[in-house]
């Protein structure tokens, strides 16, 4: 697959992976009417467990550096970016920072016990997703991750890093 161009979907991301605009909690709507989405396939949990204190306490142990790798975003319906990765990694406290870019795509994923959040900023649109729990390993400076992207408690895509961070 071929990275992906966001500005066609500009209009389209936001509302996937952020939800609709107006939407608030269920007491503050009308009933609706049944939904027609499909059931999740068995199996699939309709709400992704999200990343915490163990995900933060196995990336603390990268060494601050540059970043260099790959990097594979895929929106669910919309496209996807695989590209080679450079950026840096740091620490802040017990939040572990990864900041770089992958083609004409800003990528930052900072990971803390409180969780785990992806942005990512690509020829004028932002979006911002959180990570569930996935593969999270780290081995030396090697960080080999695999998550799904969640918006709204949805799966809203997946995020693969392969890096290596330090000198």
């Amino acid at each position: 697959m071929r990275p992906l161009r966001f500005l066609a979907a500009a209009a389209v991301l936001p509302a996937a992976l952020l939800g609709a605009a107006g939407c608030t909690g269920s007491g503050d709507r009308p009933a609706a009417a049944p939904s027609t989405a499909p059931a999740p396939d068995a199996g699939e949990s309709p709400t992704p467990t999200l990343a915490g204190p163990a995900e933060a306490a196995a990336l603390a142990a990268l060494p601050d550096g540059p970043a260099t790798g790959t990097a594979v975003l895929a929106y669910s319906g919309v496209g996807e970016v695989r590209e080679p990765f450079t950026g840096e990694c740091s620490h802040a406290g017990d939040t572990t920072r990864i900041e770089g870019s992958a083609d004409t795509a800003r990528i930052t994923l900072d990971v803390a016990p409180d969780g785990a959040r992806l942005a990512l900023d690509d020829l004028g649109l932002s979006a911002t997703s959180e990570l569930s729990t996935g593969r999270y390993e780290v081995s030396g400076g090697h960080l080999s991750l695999a998550a799904q992207l969640t918006s709204d408690g949805q799966s809203a895509g997946s995020v693969t890093l392969e890096l290596d961070c330090g000198d």
